[in-house]
């Protein structure tokens, strides 16, 4: 439990200080996997402030069962305005329900794995907003990445298979996620079809330029 008092303290200063998060969580039919980045202006005490969140380990979740930690793994990140740190795990098939960053953010949440779907969804605010009473994140971005066939979200945006979310200080009070994706895999079936129509095309258009090549060429020996 020393571990988990550690990070909630760290992430209570994380917020306190404010700070840009985005959070990605990657879905599979196999395996969730989150990555946290944690972002705060170039300066000295910055720096030094994500030496401190570096120089121990933070808990991805706990096993009540087994009474056991399981942390994430841990890393600087920079850019040429910025510096952070990225916080992973991967939490298997059916885990991601006990992250602790989700609960810290959201205590109303589901993370619900069937046979044959996938359905995460908040309900309430998020309460990482609102540390205090201080609004203490300057910004959430939660982008949902997925192979897997999305049958409904209500993201902000949509860019190829990552589905993405917005909260600010504006919306954070009413602003939940919701994703269903069926675990199905894409049907094999349409891209084999896809590519014998494809084919089947690229051969006619074929044959027709041959046609028209050979009749090209017999009305010039004429």
């Amino acid at each position: 439990m020393r571990h988990l008092k550690i990070f909630v303290l760290i992430l209570c200063v994380i917020c306190l200080t404010g700070c840009d998060v985005t959070y990605n969580l990657t879905i599979t039919n196999d395996y969730m996997e989150e990555s946290v980045d944690f972002w705060y202006n170039k300066t000295s005490e910055n720096e030094q402030l994500v030496d401190q969140y570096l120089s121990v380990e933070h808990q991805a979740y706990y096993d009540m069962n087994l009474d056991a930690n399981y942390n994430y793994s841990q890393k600087r990140i920079t850019n040429d305005n910025q510096v952070g740190l990225n916080l992973r795990y991967n939490y298997g098939s059916d885990k991601l329900q006990n992250s602790t960053l989700l609960d810290k953010c959201y205590y109303k949440k589901s993370v619900i794995r069937t046979d044959d779907e996938i359905v995460l969804y908040t309900d309430g605010k998020a309460n990482c907003f609102n540390f205090d009473d201080n609004n203490s994140i300057d910004k959430l971005t939660i982008n949902i990445k997925t192979d897997l066939k999305v049958l409904e979200n209500n993201a902000d945006k949509v860019n190829n298979s990552t589905y993405t979310w917005i909260i600010d200080a504006d919306n954070y009070q009413n602003h939940p996620i919701s994703i269903r994706i069926s675990r199905k895999e894409m049907d094999g079936f349409n891209y084999w079809l896809i590519l014998i129509i494809s084919l089947i095309i690229f051969g006619v258009v074929l044959i027709v330029f041959g046609i028209i090549y050979l009749k090209n060429r017999k009305n010039n020996n004429i």
